[in-house]
């Protein structure tokens, strides 16, 4: 009985030791219960050693189902959830960009005024804002801003066409004061002042929330007109103060000891400018001209927001007009796209081809039609098999109307 015991003991022990060598260098196995798996794998193979996962992970990852996890399935795993997470990331964007919500246009508008506030105090109260490092904070919000314009482009596939569209070039240029950054370090001080210049688009992005979406839809989500109105006004206002600030940095250099004219001078003239009133004095200055006339160009890109929004604001008859012909679009657009109309008007057009070239009689036209009305899918597929090759095809057309004639003895059969 003993040697009985140790033999079965040894048996035992063998068929362990198989097993545990077997699952070893097998090249993938299930793990029986717990509802997961482990992969096994000789590293020559090129199988990848992974703990153990859910079974819906596994299943996966393993593309061809069986029960091996390759490295080129993991890498191609792994590769698909980083573009999802791309592809997540980039409808974020899209719609935060389109629908505007308020958190989203607040940010946009309280970075904008911080920026224009640092960059005030750096050219007006040059010892403040060297004391508290307003030109730091400046720079953060100039690369924040160009940071966003580059994901907005990416979201559009890196499209040049966006650049000249209407929010692309109030992005790109409100961005453009992050060019000061490598001024500075190229050119020192005065290649920053130069490109200074480019700090009178920085509240063009404003405008955004007053343009219409770009893809030409109608929307059921729009920014309301008084918000609209207060973007439009507070860019506006940001302008004159930002030009006016060029404007005294290039009237009174910083070797200049006595300053010529005051930042109230400057923002005097600029709102003159905006108003299309003579100014009460000129530039003297080279680059506080070109200042001027950019600030001028500005100004006039405001005129059709300004003229639009105040439409609206004051003639509600004209706005009451538009609310229903948008409406109106809106829900023709809903009825066409969503019941599906779209096809069964290709087909009735084809019909009514067939009809008028005498492939099919008044009766079978008409009988046809009242199928399509009917919305028959056996229509619909006798359309999309011999109706999609196009009127210069006469045998084609043929054997449509063919089809058609049969599809009507067909019906016509039935009790």
């Amino acid at each position: 009985s003993r040697s009985a015991l140790l033999g079965g003991l040894g048996v035992g022990v063998a068929i362990r030791f198989g097993a545990a060598v077997r699952r070893c260098l097998s090249v993938g196995r299930p793990r029986p219960g717990g509802g997961r798996r482990q992969v096994y794998a000789r590293r020559r193979s090129g199988i990848v050693v992974r703990a153990s996962g859910p079974d819906a992970e596994f299943d996966a990852l393993d593309v061809n189902s069986d029960g091996v996890l390759t490295r080129e399935e993991f890498m191609a795993g792994r590769r698909l959830g980083v573009k999802e997470g791309q592809m997540n990331f980039k409808n974020f964007l899209t719609l935060t960009e389109e629908q505007g919500p308020l958190w989203y246009r607040l940010g946009d508008s309280l970075l904008t005024a911080l920026g224009t506030v640092c960059f005030v105090t750096g050219v007006v109260e040059p010892e403040l804002g060297r004391t508290y490092h307003v030109n730091v904070l400046e720079d953060i919000v100039n690369v924040s801003f160009f940071v966003k314009f580059v994901l907005l482009f990416w979201t559009q596939d890196f499209k040049v066409p966006w650049l000249f569209s209407g929010k692309g070039a109030l992005d790109l240029a409100s961005c453009l004061p992050v060019f000061c950054i490598p001024a500075r370090l190229l050119g020192g001080p005065s290649l920053e002042r130069t490109a200074d210049l480019l700090q009178i688009g920085r509240f063009l992005r404003l405008l955004r929330e007053a343009l219409p979406s770009d893809d030409g839809k109608v929307h059921d989500y729009e920014v309301p007109i008084g918000q609209q109105v207060f973007s439009v006004l507070l860019a506006l206002l940001g302008t004159v103060v930002v030009s006016a600030a060029v404007l005294f940095s290039f009237e009174n250099p910083v070797d200049q000891v006595t300053i010529v004219r005051s930042f109230e001078d400057s923002l005097v003239y600029m709102v003159c400018i905006f108003a299309g009133r003579d100014p009460p004095w000129y530039p003297e200055k080279p680059r506080a001209k070109l200042a001027s006339a950019i600030a001028t160009c500005c100004g006039v890109i405001f005129i059709p927001f300004l003229i639009s929004r105040s439409l609206e604001v004051f003639m509600p008859s004209m706005k009451k007009d538009n609310e229903k012909a948008r409406l109106a679009l809106a829900m023709a657009q809903s009825i066409a796209e969503d019941d599906g109309l779209t096809p069964w008007v290709a087909v009735i057009r084809r019909i009514d081809a067939l009809d008028s070239g005498g492939l099919l009689t008044l009766g079978e036209a008409n009988e046809i039609r009242r199928l399509c009305l009917a919305r028959d899918d056996k229509v619909k597929m006798l359309d999309l098999c011999y109706g999609s090759e196009g009127p210069a095809d006469t045998v084609a057309l043929r054997l449509y109307a063919a089809r058609l004639r049969e599809l009507l003895i067909s019906n016509a059969g039935r009790p």
